[in-house]
Order: structure tokens, then sequence, then C-alpha cells
């Protein structure tokens, strides 16, 4: 028997990169290949909400992918892929963010678009198939783009998304408005999660130059909860610097209803934080209005930033 394909998304799952490789599966699947969705890491509440919601089984977990055969959803940069992913088979890469460094020996299919989820591209691509929508696959497919796009209110969000989100609500039979409600309030279910767990649920690094960054992001409809612990949460930052060497830890608490998010900052490569951002930063803390997007709104003047002379 061949060898079977496994989909999967970065480290640290959020909803758009499970349900992405849950969605992409099934259509590979429905094509008669053989293909594996899979995961690089634990469920966070709001996609184990989602998948309950929609009785799908969670992606396997897989913990090294070396010598293994890949799709790679939702990321294309070494810094967040599953372990191993160097020495495995890249085969196929479908994203919605800034092209990365992940090198293949041969030629691969590359989708790669502006819009607001990768969950939008895999829509398009069930289209481009010809393959019929299932309820529950469509329920999936507007979890993730709602997830991602903050339910449309995101600065990534572009028309394509809107069009997609009332479609594939009409074949999940939900009101997308209603469901995306329902899905903050998963995404802000804290808990008790320890300061590391807050910086590290939904984390991505990113080699910008010559530098290592990590940026966290704590998307809530109750900031307080996070920020009451800003000091515990800081220490865990510094914890990482060392552990990890980066040289800049960025946290973002990400008020949902306010949209504007609180920035919490560690590590040596401060240097032009204030200029890239317009802000001034007080005891390591910096308020950023009207900012909800890592991918649009963070990482690009970060670049400017640490490009910059000294």
């Amino acid at each position: 028997m061949s060898q079977p394909t496994y989909v999967i998304g970065h480290q640290q799952p959020d909803t758009d990169t499970i349900c992405s490789a849950l969605a992409y599966a099934r259509l590979k699947q429905a094509q008669g290949e053989r293909v594996v969705p899979a995961r690089a890491g634990e469920l966070n509440p709001e996609t184990q909400f989602v998948l309950d919601q929609w009785d799908c089984d969670s992606p396997t977990l897989l913990t090294d992918a070396s010598g293994e055969r890949l799709i790679l959803v939702d990321h294309n940069e070494y810094s967040q892929t599953v372990e191993g992913a160097r020495n495995a088979e890249i085969a196929e890469i479908i994203d919605h963010h800034r092209i990365g460094d992940v090198m293949t020996s041969n030629p691969i299919r590359f989708r790669n678009e502006p819009v607001g989820s990768t969950a939008t591209i895999l829509t398009e691509l069930f289209d481009d198939a010809d393959e019929p929508l299932s309820e529950d696959t469509a329920g999936l497919l507007l979890s993730g783009l709602l997830s991602d796009t903050v339910v449309l209110r995101s600065p990534t969000t572009t028309d394509t998304d809107r069009a997609v989100a009332k479609r594939l609500a009409s074949v999940a039979d939900v009101d997308y408005e209603a469901y995306g409600k329902r899905l903050l309030q998963q995404k802000s279910k804290l808990g008790e999660k320890a300061p590391r767990e807050l910086v590290l649920g939904d984390f991505k690094e990113y080699e910008i130059g010559t530098h290592h960054v990590g940026i966290g992001q704590v998307e809530t409809v109750e900031p307080a909860v996070a920020l009451d612990r800003r000091d515990a949460v800081l220490e865990a930052m510094d914890e990482l610097v060392v552990e990890r060497t980066y040289d800049l830890l960025l946290v973002l608490i990400t008020d949902l209803l306010e949209e504007q998010s609180e920035l919490l900052v560690a590590g040596d490569q401060t240097r032009g934080l204030s200029t890239a951002f317009d802000i001034e930063i007080h005891e390591r803390t910096a308020t950023l209005p009207g900012v909800l997007s890592r991918k649009k709104q963070v990482v690009p003047p970060l670049e400017t930033a640490l490009d910059s002379p000294a």
C-alpha cells in the first residue's frame, strides 16, 4: 500500500488550521487519494467546540514528520511547521500568509491568496473540483473562516471572505452572526490557564532578517482576565526568551469587543517598536488601537522596525 499523505497545519493549531486540514483531507479522499488529516499540537477550546458542534473527530496527532509526505495548510514557514518537516516531502501548500522559507526538491502546487482564512481558499478548491459541500464540511470551513476573521471584523477580511461566509452558512444551515458570537465566547475561555499557556496558546515564530521572533495572541471578550496577570505573563515571556533564544517576543491581548490590543514586550530587539507602531511603550506595555490581526497589522511594521539601521 502506498504511503499516506498527511494534511497538516501549523504548531499551536487554531481553528482555521484544524478545519482546513479536515476539509482538504475530505476533498482529497473524495478524489481517491490516500490522505490523513493531522495536527501538530493540542486543540484549543474553540476548536474543540467546533469539532463537537459538527460531530467531527480530531485529526491525527503527528509529532514527527520525518520521512512523511505532507500537504501544508495555513502556513509555509519552517519555524511554524510540525517537527521533522525539513526531512519530509512537501507535496503541496495551501495558505493565506506571507511567503516563507519552505523549500522543495520538485515543483508543487502552491496556492496562496490574500484572503482572511485558508478555509476561504479551500471553499474555492471544492468549487474548482466540482465537489459538493456537505453540511458538516461547510460548517467546518465556516468555523475556520469566522474564527480567523473575527467574524468578518478583522482588517484581513475581504469581499471574497464575506461572500464565502454567507454561502457556507447557507449550506451549513446556520446564522453566521449568531454562530460567530458563540465562537467568540469559546475563544474567550481563558479559565485557569497558566501564564505560559496564555503566551503559547496562539503562537507563531518568525525569522525576520537575522532575528528570531515570537508573537503570541490572546483573543478575548474579557481582556482583564489576562491583563490582571500581566506581571506573571511578562515573567513567562522572559523565561521563553532565554529558553528559545528569541531576539524579540511580543504578546497581543486582543479585546474583540473594543477592537484593540494590549502589547506586551520582551527581548533585546525592542528598538524601533515605538516608531513602527506609533505608540509609547510604558513598563513593557502599550495599547494598539484598532489592531486585531497579527498577520496584517503586526508582522509588516515589525519587519520594517527590525530591518531599519540603528
